[in-house]
């Protein structure tokens, strides 16, 4: 697994479309200014000045919103290969936090940088245009799952979900998957205490769903768990790119 996060920036868009020696250039020195970061460390502050965004490379993080009463909501969790920050580009100010969950890798990117992206490389620009788009729908799950769902289908959706960009994206090779969550991360983005959470591990355990422990996810029985949860996977597959001649895989 470790062989391949680094590359994960990269490869996002080579799953796209064949990368020409100028452009290949280009996203390798958007990352040479990367360093690490320790895990449960603020990247980004909901509310403070927002001026730059930055490239995962390696490792976890959360996006989340802080409530007055010290509640936190997890909005979504970040993987290797994503933008982090892109609504910097149209907000002083950060409308939500993003931390570490694990030691993770970064590069900053100006918003200049970004700027000159699409100036150059138009075929660059399209391709993050369109991982924005799927990340907004991944978030329109997030809200059927918060909203509608019940609390098994709710976690399960969730698991099923993780598993399934991990895979996309290369970040397993076998049976399981390295998921670094806590019962209080999976808590805090389901809209569950952290009890009933632990509850509803334990419940997918004795059914023989999931495997699940010291971070690393099993899915046992993938079709059941499906089934009980409802998971599709059209909203991270279903992706209608016949027009630009490019694979529906591509853009993890």
């Amino acid at each position: 697994m470790k062989a391949t996060q680094p590359c994960a920036w990269i490869s996002t868009f080579e799953r796209l479309f064949s990368l020409s020696a100028e452009e290949l250039d280009h996203l390798k020195r958007l990352t040479e200014r990367a360093e690490e970061i320790e895990p449960r460390r603020k990247l980004i502050d909901q509310g403070k000045p927002c001026e730059q965004l930055f490239i995962l490379k390696t490792g976890w993080l959360a996006e989340f919103r802080l409530l007055r009463n010290g509640a936190r909501q997890i909005l979504n969790f970040r993987l290797p290969g994503d933008i982090l920050g892109i609504e910097c580009l149209a907000y002083r100010t950060a409308l939500h936090s993003m931390a570490t969950l694990t030691r993770c890798t970064v590069a900053p990117l100006n918003i200049e940088d970004f700027e000159d992206i699409h100036r150059r490389f138009p075929r660059l620009a399209s391709a993050l245009f369109l991982m924005t788009l799927r990340e907004g729908a991944i978030l329109h799950e997030w809200e059927v799952n918060l909203g509608r769902r019940s609390a098994l289908p709710r976690v399960g959706h969730l698991l099923l979900e993780l598993d399934r960009r991990l895979r996309a994206r290369g970040l397993a090779h076998d049976e399981s998957v390295r998921l670094p969550l806590t019962q209080e991360d999976i808590a805090e983005c389901t809209g569950l205490t952290t009890p009933y959470v632990n509850r509803i591990l334990q419940k997918m355990r004795g059914l023989e769903l999931i495997r699940f422990e010291q971070q690393t996810l099993e899915i046992l029985d993938r079709a059941e768990l499906a089934r009980t949860t409802g998971f599709d996977t059209e909203y991270i597959e279903g992706w209608r790119l016949g027009r630009t001649g490019l694979s529906s895989e591509a853009l993890f």
